[in-house]
C-alpha cells in the first residue's frame, strides 16, 4: 500500500516523537503502544480519514523499526541543532546581567569552600596587590586594568568593582546570566541557577583572553607581550589543560581555586632541577632541567620581564662582583616611524618544554681558581629595567630555586 505524501510526512513526524527520552521504541508519545492510543479512531483534530491515520500508524511502526538499523538505512534525519559556543572569560568590559558585587557575593554564600580558596589566590588580589599598584603608577594603561580589574571600567575604574580583581563572576559568568561550567553535558543538574555547560571552558581558551595578548601601542606588525598560550600549544603537554596544573583536584574531586603559580615556592622548585659542578678549578657548570611532565609552557612565562637569574661568585674577602646570566625574553628599544620608542623582543632563551637540559658555563680567572665559589639560581619578577643593562633591574620578588658552594678541585 502506498502512503500519500502528506501522510508520509505525518508518519515521519510521529516516528520522531516515538524516541522520547528512552529511545525510539519505548519513550513517551509511542504511537505503537496501545496504552498511548486515542480512545477512538476518528481524527477530528487532523482532518485525516481513517485510512490515512491507519497508514500513518503503520508507517510510524515501520519507521521506528527501520531506525534501529539506521546505519544501513537510506532515511536521513534532520541534522541536530548546533549549540552556539559559550563566551569565554576575558578582559573588561564584561557582558553580564546584574551587579558584579551582588552576583559575586551570591557565589561566595553558596560555595564557601571554593570561595575561601579564591580569597587567598592571585586572582583575588589581581588589582589590589602592591606589585600591580606600583606598576600601574608607572604605566596607568587601560589594557592593564582590563585584565587585572575586569569588572570595572578600564578607563576610570570604580574602586569597589576594581577591588574584586578576577572574581568568581569574571570567569563563570562572562556574559548573560547563566553560570559557565566545564562539566559534562550528561552530568547531574543540581544547581539552583541556570548553568551553561561547555567543555571549551576546561581548555586553554578559557585563560587565553588575559594570558596572551599583543602590545597595545602602534606597531607595523603586532607583537605579543605575553605568549603563554602559544607556548602551551607547541609543547608536548598541549593536550593537558591549564587547570590540570594550576587548578589540581582536591580530595573531594573539585578543582581547587588557589591557582598555584609563580608565588608558590614549593611548586616552583618542583618543576625544574638545578645542579652545579666544578670540572676544573677555573670552570663552573650550572645545569637546569625543566621537568616536562610538570610544565606545559616556557619557564618562566607570563609577564614579559620575568626571568631566571644564574649567578656565580668567588668567596673571597673584599669587593667582589658575581658573574650573572639571565634566561629570559630579552628586549631592545625600537622606534617605528614617528611613534615613541617601544620595547621589541630581541631574543628568547628561556627554558622550553621538551628540550635537553641547559648548561651554562662560567669561567674563572686564574687568581680565583683556588678559591671556593658560591652559586645560585633565582626566579625573579622584574618590574622594570633601568637603562640598557639587564643588571639594572627593579626586582620586586624572587624565589630561590637552588644554591650551593663548590670547593676547588683537590691538588694532586
Amino acid at each position: 500500500m502506498s502512503v500519500p505524501p502528506r501522510t508520509r510526512m505525518s508518519a515521519l513526524q510521529g516516528a520522531r516523537e516515538v524516541g522520547g527520552p528512552t529511545g525510539w521504541a519505548g519513550g513517551e508519545g509511542n504511537l505503537g503502544d496501545p496504552r498511548r492510543r486515542p480512545a477512538h479512531d476518528a481524527a477530528p483534530q487532523t482532518g485525516f480519514s481513517k485510512t490515512e491515520i491507519s497508514a500513518c500508524r503503520s508507517s510510524s511502526r515501520v519507521f521506528a523499526l527501520l531506525s534501529l538499523t539506521a546505519c544501513s538505512s537510506q532515511v536521513e534525519l534532520a541534522p541536530q541543532e548546533t549549540v552556539p559556543t559559550a563566551t569565554m572569560p576575558g578582559p573588561a568590559p564584561q557582558r553580564r546581567d546584574g551587579d558584579a558585587v551582588t552576583r559575586n557575593d551570591e557565589c561566595i554564600a553558596c560555595h564557601a569552600d571554593v570561595a575561601d580558596e579564591w580569597q587567598r589566590s592571585l586572582h583575588r588580589e589581581a588589582y589590589t596587590s602592591r606589585e600591580f599598584q606600583h606598576a600601574l603608577r608607572s604605566e596607568p594603561l587601560p589594557v592593564c586594568r582590563g585584565c587585572h580589574a575586569p569588572e570595572a571600567d578600564p578607563r576610570r575604574p570604580e574602586p569597589t568593582l576594581a577591588a574584586l580583581g578576577v572574581a568568581c563572576v569574571s570567569c563563570h559568568v562572562p556574559s548573560g546570566d547563566d553560570v559557565l561550567s566545564a562539566r559534562e553535558h550528561d552530568a547531574p543538574r543540581t544547581a539552583p541557577h541556570p548553568v551553561r555547560r561547555d567543555l571549551a571552558f576546561a581548555g586553554a581558551g578559557a585563560c587565553a583572553g588575559c594570558h596572551e595578548f599583543t602590545f597595545s601601542d602602534p606597531r607595523p606588525v603586532p607583537e605579543y607581550m605575553q605568549t603563554t598560550i602559544r607556548e602551551h600549544a607547541a609543547s608536548p603537554l598541549r593536550d593537558r589543560s591549564c587547570a590540570d596544573c594550576h587548578m589540581p583536584r582536591a580530595g573531594d574531586g573539585h578543582r581547587t581555586h588557589g591557582f598555584a603559580a609563580s608565588r608558590d615556592e614549593d611548586w616552583m622548585r618542583s618543576v625544574v632541577t638545578v645542579r652545579a659542578i666544578r670540572p676544573a678549578a677555573n670552570r663552573i657548570e650550572v645545569t637546569l632541567d625543566l621537568l616536562e611532565d610538570r610544565v606545559g609552557h616556557a619557564f618562566p612565562t607570563g609577564d614579559l620581564l620575568r626571568r631566571l637569574a644564574i649567578s656565580v661568585e668567588v668567596a673571597r674577602a673584599g669587593p667582589r662582583r658575581p658573574q650573572r646570566r639571565y634566561l629570559a625574553r630579552h628586549w631592545a628599544t625600537t622606534r617605528f616611524g614617528d611613534h615613541p620608542p617601544v620595547r621589541s623582543e630581541a631574543s628568547d632563551d628561556r627554558l622550553g618544554v621538551g628540550e635537553d637540559p641547559r648548561t651554562l658555563v662560567f669561567d674563572l680567572n686564574s687568581a680565583d681558581a683556588a678559591m671556593p665559589v658560591r652559586w645560585r639560581v633565582d626566579y625573579e619578577r622584574v618590574e622594570s629595567i633601568l637603562g640598557p643593562s639587564e643588571h639594572s633591574a627593579v626586582v620586586v620578588g624572587h624565589i630561590n630555586l637552588g644554591q650551593g658552594s663548590l670547593a676547588p678541585p683537590a691538588q694532586e
